[in-house]
């Protein structure tokens, strides 16, 4: 019923690193490639054991994990405080490259014709028509009479 194939026929150890060791061996590579892509030098053997650990994470570009992101704030909240990671060829190419059209962005106004850094991310929010949020909404935010068009002077000017 079951039977032994020459696949299988070796012991465990010799299948593990016989299915393994091509994989740590890319691995290897791909890390290898990745060091040298990101420009950064493996700590461990450039500056010795002795400074690796204490090394300035700025010059060895990995971010330490800190254990102590947990709080509770002073007024009794639980606070966690996220840590994030950034690729910076992801970063790069979210800076450099204009976000996809989409039918919120593809009639704003003014249509610009160049790139600025932060303005395909701008979002226009309308708020509230609350009588209360009417001194709190941002300047640039127009207001009703904003769109509206005179068609007679404000006072009659019979006085000039």
């Amino acid at each position: 019923m079951l039977r032994r194939t020459a696949k299988f026929a070796d012991s465990f150890k010799e299948h593990y690193h016989r299915v393994h060791l091509p994989r740590r061996i890319a691995l290897q590579r791909y890390i290898r490639r990745e060091q040298d892509r990101l420009g950064k030098i493996p700590q461990s053997t450039a500056t010795g054991p002795a400074n690796s650990v204490h090394g300035s994470p700025k010059a060895s570009g990995e971010v330490p994990y800190k254990y102590n992101r947990w709080w509770v704030t002073n007024d009794h909240e639980f606070l966690h405080q996220f840590a994030f990671v950034e690729d910076p060829d992801v970063v790069r190419e979210r800076r450099t490259t204009l976000p996809q059209v989409t039918k919120e962005n593809i009639w704003q106004e003014p249509q610009q014709t160049f790139f600025m850094p932060f303005a395909p991310y701008i979002k226009v929010v309308d708020y509230a028509n609350d009588p209360d949020t009417k001194f709190l909404r941002p300047v640039n935010v127009p207001r009703w009479k904003d769109y509206m068009q005179r068609t007679k002077p404000v006072v009659p000017r019979t006085w000039y």
